[in-house]
C-alpha cells in the first residue's frame, strides 16, 4: 500500500468505516474519544472554514487547452498559492476548489496574489472565466492606458476574435471586457470595435451577456468610433434585431444614445470658434445615420408594432422631440393612419396607438379621431361602427380611454398650447361622439 494513502487513513476518518472499526477515530476504539451531540461541525464545516486566500488556477491541470477553442477551465484545476511545487496534489472533494500535498497536511503558505502573479503565470484567461477571479481582475485592473499590466491584459484578452468573443458570451468573462471598454483609449476602442464586428455585432445584441458589451460600448466610445459602430450595426438585419427580446435593449439605447450626441454636435457646430468645418462633416454624417436607422423602422413599422419587443423602439420614437418628431410624424402619417381599428386590438400595438394619440401634433390628432368616428363601414350583421368596436375590447377600451382624456385635459385647459376658439369647439364635438 502506498505509504502517503496509509498515513492518510489512519490520520484522519474514511467515512466508510463502522463504528470501532479501524479507521473512524484512528485507533478502533469506539470508548477512545468522548462522543459529542453537537453535529453542528457536521452541517457547518464546509461554510465556516473557507480558506482566507484567492485561490490560483494550476495551468498544468487543466484539461482542455484554450488552443482547442474550449474556455471552460477545469473545475478542480485550483491550488493555494504559496504551495510547494514538488508535491502532488489531491483534491479533498468535489465540492471544494482546494488541494492538500500527500506528503504534507498542515495548511500550506499564503501569500498575496497581485496581477502581475497573474498575468505572469499565464492564468488570466481562467481568472476571467471564473466568477471569483473576474472580480479580483475588475478591481486590480488598471485604468491608467500607460501602465504596462493594463496594456498587458489588453492585448491578452484581445488577442483573437475566438477569444474575445468567448468572454463577451461568458456570464462571468463578460464583465472584464465590459471593464475594457469604458477604459479603453481611442486606438484601443477601435481595437475592440474590430473585434466585436468579427464575432458579429447583430449576434452579440442578441446574447444576454454579449449584449451588455455593446451597451457599455455605445455609451462610453468616442464619436467617431460610435459611429462606426452603427454603421455596422445597420449592415446587419436591423428588424431582426429589433424583435428579439435581449438585442432590444441594446437597440433602444443606440437610438436613445444618438439625438444627444447630434445636439452636442450641433451646440459646438453653432457656437465654438475655429471648429464649423472641422465638426459640420461628422453631424451630417450622424443625420444620415439616424435617417437611415429611423427609415428602416418606419418602413417595417407594422410588424415592429405588433411585435412583443419591437414596440418599445417605435413607442420610442413617437414620445422622442426635439429631431425625432420629423419621424413620429412619418410613423403616424405612413403607417398607423389606416391601421388605427386593426392595431387599437392587437395586444402590442394598442400601446402604440395610445401613445400616438397623445405626442401626434394637432393635424395627425385630428385625422387619428376622424378615422375613429367616421373612417370604417358599420358591421352589416352587427351595425357597430368602430368606437362600438373598440369600447368593447380587451385592448381597444384603452385607446378610447385615451380618446376622452386627451378631450377632458383640453376642455379643462390643461393643454400645454393655447387653443382657439374652432379648436375648443373641435374638442367639444370629439367629446359629445365619445359619450
Amino acid at each position: 500500500m502506498n505509504d502517503s494513502w496509509f498515513r492518510r487513513s489512519n490520520g484522519i476518518s474514511s467515512g466508510s468505516s463502522s463504528i470501532g472499526t479501524q479507521g473512524l477515530f484512528g485507533n478502533g476504539s469506539f470508548d477512545a474519544m468522548p462522543f459529542n451531540t453537537d453535529f453542528s461541525f457536521f452541517v457547518n464545516n464546509k461554510n465556516n472554514n473557507k480558506p482566507s486566500v484567492k485561490l490560483l488556477p494550476l495551468s498544468n491541470r487543466r484539461t482542455i487547452s484554450l488552443a482547442n477553442n474550449n474556455l471552460t477551465p477545469d473545475s478542480g484545476s485550483f491550488f493555494f498559492n504559496g504551495t510547494s511545487s514538488e508535491d502532488t496534489f489531491f483534491p479533498l472533494d468535489r465540492g471544494q476548489k482546494a488541494f492538500v500535498a500527500s506528503s504534507e497536511f498542515a495548511e500550506p503558505a499564503r501569500t498575496e496574489i497581485t496581477l502581475q502573479n497573474v498575468v505572469g503565470k499565464e492564468q488570466l484567461i481562467n481568472f476571467a472565466m471564473d466568477r471569483h477571479g473576474v472580480k479580483f481582475l475588475e478591481i486590480h485592473y488598471p485604468t491608467d492606458a500607460n501602465n504596462d499590466l493594463h496594456r498587458a491584459v489588453f492585448e491578452k484578452l484581445t488577442e483573437s476574435m475566438i477569444l474575445f468573443g468567448g468572454l463577451c458570451k461568458n456570464s462571468n468573462g463578460n464583465f472584464i471586457i465590459q471593464k475594457l471598454v469604458e477604459f479603453a483609449t481611442l486606438d484601443e476602442q477601435k481595437v475592440l470595435l474590430q473585434r466585436m464586428v468579427e464575432c458579429g455585432l447583430a449576434d452579440m445584441c442578441k446574447d444576454k451577456f454579449a449584449c451588455r458589451v455593446v451597451q457599455i460600448a455605445v455609451q462610453k466610445f468616442d464619436r467617431s468610433v460610435v459611429t462606426d459602430l452603427i454603421k455596422a450595426l445597420h449592415s446587419s438585419d436591423l428588424v431582426d434585431i429589433c424583435t428579439d427580446q435581449t438585442s432590444i435593449h441594446a437597440m433602444q439605447r443606440i437610438v436613445r444614445h444618438l439625438p444627444v450626441d447630434i445636439w452636442t454636435f450641433f451646440v459646438e457646430f453653432l457656437y465654438s470658434d475655429g471648429c464649423m468645418q472641422r465638426q459640420a462633416p461628422c453631424f451630417n454624417a450622424r443625420l444620415q445615420l439616424l435617417h437611415t436607422l429611423m427609415s428602416c423602422v418606419v418602413r417595417n413599422c407594422y410588424r415592429l408594432s405588433s411585435n412583443e419587443f419591437a414596440n418599445y423602439v417605435v413607442q420610442y420614437a413617437i414620445k422622442s422631440s426635439g429631431i425625432m418628431e420629423m419621424y413620429r410624424d412619418m410613423i403616424i402619417d405612413k403607417c398607423l393612419l389606416r391601421n388605427l381599428l386593426s392595431m387599437s386590438q392587437d395586444k402590442y400595438a394598442s400601446h402604440v396607438i395610445e401613445g400616438a394619440f397623445i405626442f401626434a401634433p394637432p393635424s395627425l390628432l385630428t385625422e387619428m379621431m376622424t378615422e375613429i368616428f367616421d373612417g370604417y363601414v358599420k358591421d352589416h350583421g352587427t351595425n357597430r361602427d368602430a368606437l362600438d368596436i373598440l369600447l368593447f375590447h380587451q385592448y381597444g377600451n384603452y385607446v378610447v380611454q385615451q380618446m376622452i382624456t386627451i378631450c377632458t385635459s383640453a376642455l379643462m385647459g390643461k393643454e400645454e398650447r393655447r387653443l382657439s376658439p374652432s379648436d375648443l369647439g373641435m374638442y367639444v364635438a370629439w367629446y359629445e361622439q365619445l359619450l
